[in-house]
């Protein structure tokens, strides 16, 4: 008899289902700064390695959608307050 491989670990234990996944993407789009921290405190509650991979990947991607948001305002911002400076007599 020959001896079949074992499976990864991560293939053997499921990840969030795609319904979990689609209110992720939805949380993050809308409320990028409360899915960063429900990301982070389900990532402390969880032990199986594949959601929690799913859970860090989440907070990373709510984080910099957060950071980007931040840049623009202050982009725009800095634009807003360099042409009223021009304006001067």
């Amino acid at each position: 008899m020959e001896a079949r491989p074992s499976p990864p670990p991560e293939a053997a234990e499921p990840g969030y289902d795609s319904a979990a996944v689609a209110g992720a993407v939805l949380a993050t789009l809308f409320f990028p700064f409360i899915s960063l921290i429900v990301a982070l405190v389900l990532q402390g509650a969880v032990s199986e390695p594949r959601k929690k991979s799913q859970l860090r990947t989440w907070a990373w991607v709510s984080g910099s959608w957060l950071l980007l948001g931040i840049v623009i305002a202050l982009i725009a911002l800095l634009a807003l307050v360099a042409s009223g400076s021009g304006t001067g007599s």
